[in-house]
């Protein structure tokens, strides 16, 4: 089941799933703590990108070329570190609002059997 087809299940109120309220809570910051240090690899990775490399990069050809390689890795080329970052960014984005849906109908949820209960109760 892709990760579409799980938050339209969650928002639907269809995804079954069992987890404590609290645990929910706790995913989602931890969804945040990750997004927060994938930010943070891939500003370094862009930083390496202008980086100087060392005293060959100045001096010889071949320390231009392999300075010019890493730094292309770092964030300018093709399949860059930078741009997995990001990548991996999205797709936590795009889980943390999974949970988000989640704890949105939990609590609902929640709201709805402790005003049910209250009716039996009377």
């Amino acid at each position: 089941m892709s990760l579409d087809n799980l938050k339209q299940s969650a928002a639907n109120g269809s995804l079954v799933l069992h987890l404590d309220g609290d645990v929910i809570d706790q995913v989602i910051r931890a969804c945040d703590a990750y997004i927060g240090a994938l930010k943070d690899l891939k500003r370094d990775a862009q930083d390496l990108a202008t980086y100087q490399l060392g005293f060959a990069e100045l001096k010889l050809e071949s320390g231009r070329a392999l300075a010019n390689a890493y730094q292309l890795k770092a964030d300018r080329g093709h399949s860059s570190a930078a741009d997995a970052f990001e990548s991996h960014k999205q797709q936590v984005e795009e889980m943390k609002s999974l949970f988000v849906a989640i704890r949105k109908d939990y609590r609902g949820t929640e709201a709805n059997n402790a005003s049910n209960f209250g009716q039996f109760t009377k």
